[in-house]
């Protein structure tokens, strides 16, 4: 008898990622059509994202010695890179997304603790949140904000049967959460840790988690928030001068008074586009993390309106796709959906309500809308992630006749 020894598989990037497009290419087109609102949403958005950095950012690059047109060309491969991306990721099979939500955990804890390292983590603002990548800066955060909302998703799939009677899977969750938050506040960056833990929050209560356990690991998230706002001096100051921006307008009041006053001078149909007064070096980051103040300041309370309603129909397609997804018994799908709503959603709610004064200052950047590219390619992924949900819950349901 001689014994058939078999060729051990050698595992090749290429052609194994090429297989993935081929058979995810052949499924796409098996599928139906994919969510019309949901894709007139994301691309109204990058639009005017697109429009609104090239009106507010040519004074900034002129001040840094740079030619007019730097940001505006840095958010256009900015965008390339996202399209590329997103045809890379809407080809994948769900279940490959789901397999990897470990593997992709760990490479984000690794790449945080990267940023530690002499000459890889650059530190700007007295902030080391961004990997050194030769031209571009990786900022870290806003991937894990995607791969935690993967792996909540798969892990609240796998306890399922669980969730509502022990404690046990819900600890085991936020204790992972809390681990990836401490190292976040250590950057420091606090403001994307409050959008992961209470995005992670957001699923559990969509998973049905018993209220009486979430609300009490909720009142306790809470308080260690507080506690951690309260912890640092320059935390302590925005909070104050949050509470009265005017008492010192030209110092830790400068930022918000300033958007506060880009938002009056818009009224209800703005200035015009490009006719920002407060994005002539008044305000501080007006091209990135304010630039909704300049948006209501050049198309006015109307223009502000629209890009929430673009993000209310965005929001609200990812909704639906969760529950059509829950419909069809797609657990990890249905949770990975509502993650994205809820994420966007939130960091939308907390970009606006600091630009408006209802909330302390944090750097959060508008989605979609901000000049950056770690920020519009996680988001873009994550859309192309959700519209390959959608698309194989759509065929499931077709399969099943409920739609």
């Amino acid at each position: 008898m001689y014994k058939v020894r078999l060729k051990p598989k050698i595992f090749d990037p290429v052609s194994d990622f090429r297989k993935i497009q081929r058979e995810g290419l052949t499924r796409w087109w098996s599928m139906s059509f994919p969510d019309v609102w949901l894709i007139f949403s994301w691309l109204a958005l990058l639009a005017v994202g697109f429009v609104m950095v090239a009106s507010t950012s040519m004074t900034e690059a002129i001040s840094n010695g740079q030619s007019a047109y730097y940001y505006i060309v840095r958010q256009m491969i900015f965008l390339l890179l996202s399209v590329l991306l997103v045809y890379a990721f809407v080809l994948i099979p769900i279940k490959q997304v789901q397999d990897n939500s470990a593997r992709a955990l760990v490479a984000t804890l690794t790449l945080l603790l990267m940023l530690y390292l002499p000459g890889i983590g650059v530190q700007v603002n007295g902030a080391k949140r961004w990997l050194n990548l030769g031209p571009f800066n990786l900022q870290v955060g806003e991937i894990a904000k995607l791969v935690m909302i993967i792996f909540a998703a798969d892990f609240l799939k796998r306890h399922n049967q669980s969730l509502g009677n022990s404690w046990k899977p819900m600890v085991k969750l936020l204790t992972i959460t809390a681990m990836l938050s401490v190292i976040l506040i250590k950057q420091p960056d606090f403001g994307t840790t409050v959008v992961i833990v209470a995005t992670v929050f957001g699923m559990m209560f969509m998973a049905e988690v018993r209220l009486r356990y979430l609300l009490t690991m909720s009142a306790l998230a809470l308080v260690l928030l507080v506690m951690v706002l309260l912890s640092a001096d320059y935390r302590r100051q925005r909070l104050f001068s949050f509470l009265d921006p005017w008492a010192n307008h030209l110092d830790t009041g400068y930022q918000l008074t300033n958007s506060l006053i880009a938002i009056g001078n818009g009224g209800w149909f703005g200035r015009g586009l490009g006719e920002s007064v407060q994005k002539h070096q008044f305000l501080p980051e007006a091209h990135t993390d304010f630039i909704f103040s300049i948006i209501t300041e050049e198309l006015g309370l109307v223009g502000a309106f629209v890009v929430m309603m673009l993000y209310a129909l965005l929001v609200w397609r990812a909704f639906a796709t969760g529950l059509l997804a829950d419909k069809v018994r797609m657990r990890f799908s249905s949770y990975y959906a509502y993650g994205v709503g809820l994420w966007i959603a939130i960091q939308v709610l907390i970009n606006v309500a600091v630009t408006t004064g209802a909330m302390p200052t944090k750097g959060l950047t508008l989605p979609l809308i901000s000049y950056g590219g770690s920020s519009m390619i996680m988001t873009c992924v994550a859309l192309a992630i959700l519209l390959r949900v959608d698309a194989q819950a759509r065929f499931q349901a077709k399969r099943e006749g409920r739609i």
